[in-house]
């Protein structure tokens, strides 16, 4: 049955040079349109599992990025850029996708739940760190920046730490989705600090003999007892007198800055691929919108160079996450809209103020502990960001697929010891978070793997019958399709598009269908590529929808390698171009 339910432009970008580049580029987006997958050569990705991007490279230059920049470009002078939109027109999809549709592993990404099945104890052994030792807990120092102070401290075995705090009057709330939303991007392949909620008593924090305190517009003088207890007075202490904070264990290697959504790190040698086509900042999108990871902007993101000399590349600050922000236009607009919106803002003026978004009318606060995070309003395909972000706005149906997947693959047991990760006081607030999060989770299913052919892990296999492919239904698997009327179109054809037989459906929730025996014959084939492969066959199979249509296909690629004379399976795509 089915479930219920910021960036600053890099001269570095791939962008066409010249007034006639321009002009061709524009002429070719306005008139050609983009080839279906079975009129249109095999390519067939690399077979790599490794991105080698850890090579040994001299130490990069520090760099920072200006967040009013990326704000006012991205908001309001981006949509103004035709060179802009003429690249974004012609994009391919993204450039790190392997022959399995998959990304590699890399110093960006490395595949978990996506590709086997993981725990909550799996996903909690693999976050590297640790808490702080029990107390004393020295200060280095005191920045006062943010929401709430932050305190730079040492614990008793010498680590550090960044202790973060909860606002006075929404106790639990920044520190619980922290720590949950940080459990769930490590899992899903993300490279994130070790966070873990603490509890402390003013006893157990001390200044150290170097303590000093950096105010708002950064400046410097040292820390006194009286800054300390001014400090804690700022805080809510629970009823025993402690207090709840957040421990981020501080990174380590030497901090770059934050990498931006866009272009490439220019003095770092293994960075060869814009950002904004990489898979995993695009198809991140989807996931952002399940935790409603508002605050993606190129400041919450921070390149550190690490053991064996090369770029590792880390996701940071979740505080903001599934409602616990406290944005602009907030709460009821996260989510929904662009802080600065010029579509809706459009709408407001032509209605005289009249047009009331539904957010405005239907949203809610349930537990202040949580915040703004329901599914009721979900909408996974108009979700949006506090700010454009030029990756997201590059995601094509594959990258999205690749999202979901990743997403759907969070079971219900998964979920709830999330939530429970938040350490609520109240055991109501746990399970309405764990209730908004697998209802969120099932719209994303609902929607993407019904209109994109879920199937993955296709074997080759010869029956009485004939040839057959095998593969994963991750809709039937999941729960976001109906067994009893499970459904797949076949098409064949050869390397030039040509059909090699009649277009077969077949209703099964075996997870199998028959091949034309075409598909059996080694016809004229390509020419070895690289990697010894000699594409011969496309299989395009699509999925039926509930509304009776068929989903985008997922093309599977057959061929030789080496000397065979076997056919074999070289990769697959979802939703190719």
């Amino acid at each position: 049955m089915i479930r219920s339910g910021a960036n600053q432009p890099s001269s570095d970008n791939a962008k066409p040079r010249g007034l006639l580049a321009l002009i061709l580029l524009v002429c070719v987006a306005a008139t050609a349109a983009r080839p279906s997958s079975a009129g249109s050569p095999i390519v067939v990705r690399p077979p790599l599992r490794v991105d080698h991007d850890r090579r040994p490279i001299a130490l990069p230059k520090a760099t920072d990025v200006s967040e009013l920049y990326a704000i006012l470009y991205n908001s309001w002078f981006r949509p103004l850029n035709l060179e802009y939109h003429v690249v974004s027109a012609s994009d391919r999809g993204s450039l790190n996708a392997n022959a399995w549709d998959a990304v590699p592993d890399s110093s960006w990404f490395t595949n978990r739940i996506g590709i086997r099945p993981m725990s909550f104890e799996d996903a909690l052994a693999g976050l590297q760190g640790k808490s702080p030792e029990p107390g004393p807990w020295k200060i280095v120092r005191v920045r006062d920046e943010g929401y709430t102070p932050k305190l730079d401290i040492r614990d008793s075995s010498g680590n550090g730490y960044v202790l973060k705090f909860d606002l006075p009057g929404t106790p639990e709330r920044n520190s619980a989705a922290e720590r949950i939303c940080t459990l769930i991007m490590h899992a899903a392949g993300y490279n994130v600090p070790y966070n873990t909620i603490v509890y402390f008593r003013a006893r157990d924090l001390e200044l150290d003999k170097d303590s000093y305190y950096r105010d708002t517009l950064k400046r410097r003088r040292p820390m006194t007892p009286a800054d300390l207890e001014s400090l804690l007075k700022r805080l809510k202490a629970r009823p025993d007198g402690s207090y709840r904070g957040m421990a981020s264990l501080m990174l380590p290697g030497k901090v770059l800055g934050p990498f931006v959504y866009t272009g490439r790190r220019k003095d770092d040698p293994n960075d060869i691929i814009p950002h904004e086509l990489r898979r995993e900042l695009r198809g991140m999108r989807v996931i952002a919108s399940w935790i409603n990871h508002a605050d993606v902007k190129d400041i919450n993101a921070m390149d550190l160079f690490v053991q064996g000399d090369y770029v590792k590349h880390y996701m940071l600050d979740f505080g903001s996450t599934m409602g616990s922000g406290d944005f602009i236009h907030g709460p009821y607009r996260v989510g929904h809209e662009y802080i600065y919106d010029g579509a809706a803002t459009l709408r407001s003026l032509v209605s005289l103020g009249f047009y009331r978004r539904p957010w405005e009318v239907e949203g809610k606060i349930v537990y202040p502990e949580v915040g703004y995070y329901q599914a009721q309003l979900f909408d996974p395909v108009r979700w949006k960001p506090n700010y454009p972000n030029l990756a997201f706005l590059r995601m094509d149906d594959s990258d999205a697929y690749w999202g979901a997947k990743i997403v759907t693959a969070y079971t219900d047991q998964m979920v709830r010891r999330l939530a429970e990760a938040g350490d609520y006081s109240r055991p109501e607030v746990t399970r309405h978070l764990e209730g908004a999060m697998i209802s969120r989770r099932d719209a994303i299913g609902d929607y993407w793997l019904d209109r994109i052919t879920p199937l993955e892990e296709f074997t080759l296999v010869r029956s009485r019958s004939g040839l057959e492919l095998r593969f994963r239904d991750l809709a039937l698997e999941r729960g976001y399709a109906e067994a009893e009327s499970r459904s797949y179109r076949v098409q064949a054809t050869d390397t030039e598009g040509k059909e090699l037989a009649a277009v077969t459906v077949t209703r099964t929730d075996r997870q199998v269908v028959g091949l034309p025996s075409a598909a059996l014959q080694k016809p004229g084939i390509e020419q070895p590529d690289r990697f010894g492969r000699s594409p011969s066959q496309r299989i395009l199979i699509q999925s039926n929808r509930r509304d009776g249509g068929w989903a985008l296909p997922v093309e599977v690629v057959l061929g030789y390698t080496g000397g065979s004379s076997s056919p074999e399976i070289l990769g697959w795509y979802h939703a190719p171009k």
